[in-house]
């Protein structure tokens, strides 16, 4: 079972947290670290060092985070380096955070950072071309029925 720290810049991970225990309840598995604009980096890495306090010691974790290169982003990977139970992934969006939700509990670390890599792409859409192809399937469909 994966454990799992959300943040992000400004109030992003509480609400992404927020959105996700509409959907999922509550879970002592999330935790959401916020960077407020007044705190730096060592501040950050306070709060994710005490937050992965809280779980199992020696537990696998994996960090969502908004940007790449970011202060949160460094702050989890300062922490992560060289250790095989912490990963950091970026892009944090609510699908993210659901599909981390629902697979954490049965997959390694591993495991769930490659589903992740793989699902996160397909979870992005463009309306405009997401219609084109539904047109262009229906149009085929037709065309086989003749």
């Amino acid at each position: 079972m994966v454990s799992l720290i959300v943040s992000g810049h400004g109030q992003l991970a509480p609400g992404l947290l927020s959105a996700a225990e509409m959907i999922f309840g509550t879970n002592d598995t999330i935790k959401a670290v916020p960077f407020k604009k007044e705190e730096g980096l060592e501040d950050l890495k306070a709060h994710f060092e005490e937050e992965l306090q809280s779980f199992e010691p020696n537990s696998e974790v994996l960090f969502l985070i908004d940007l790449f290169g970011g202060s949160p982003y460094n702050a989890a990977v300062s922490l992560a380096y060289g250790k095989d139970n912490l990963d950091v992934v970026t892009g944090v969006s609510l699908p993210l955070v659901l599909e981390a939700l629902a697979n954490a509990p049965m997959m390694s670390l591993k495991e769930l950072t490659s589903h992740l890599q793989t699902v996160n792409q397909d979870s992005f859409k463009v309306f405009s071309l997401e219609a084109a192809k539904l047109a262009q399937a229906q149009e085929d469909e037709e065309e086989d029925e003749l």
